[in-house]
């Protein structure tokens, strides 16, 4: 799912596209980057284990919550800088997609690395990768997980 969001990301937005392809040494500031804009992790979910307030409100011990990453990685506190845009440049770049704490994917570091090969070797393997249908991705039915089914594109 990172990767052909990554994809997708990358392709709609030819700026950032022309940036990376200009400058490889930003391979891995623009994985965390395109995590950040487009996770492939959505959802997760929690159960509070003491009382915990949050906003004023108190959530209680024992309340399952959703937390919504997708949403946090686009947060305009943390992200003051146009947090709706993809900037393979953005500095301090720290996506929740992988979760935190005690609940972080221990395959996090695998995946950025599958990522940064896959996304550098495609881009100088097809210089001329472009999207058949830019406006209508097939995505994948689900909740929790963002991918697609499939990315049409030529050369």
């Amino acid at each position: 799912n990172l990767i052909g969001n990554a994809t997708l990301a990358l392709l709609r937005n030819p700026d950032q596209l022309a940036v990376l392809r200009a400058d490889p040494s930003l391979d891995a500031n623009a994985v965390d980057e395109l995590l950040r804009y487009d996770s492939p992790v959505q959802f997760s979910r929690r159960i509070v284990l003491q009382p915990y307030e949050a906003g004023g409100v108190v959530i209680e011990a024992g309340t399952f919550l959703m937390t919504c990453l997708g949403s946090a990685n686009h947060d305009p506190a943390v992200y003051p800088d146009r947090a709706e845009r993809l900037d393979i440049t953005r500095q301090n770049v720290k996506p929740l997609s992988f979760g935190g704490g005690i609940h972080f994917c221990l395959g996090a570091q695998l995946a950025r690395i599958e990522a940064e090969v896959a996304i550098s070797t495609l881009l100088r393997r097809i210089p001329d990768l472009r999207l058949d249908d830019a406006e209508n991705p097939e995505w994948r039915p689900t909740f929790v997980l963002r991918g697609l089914t499939r990315l049409p594109a030529s050369w």
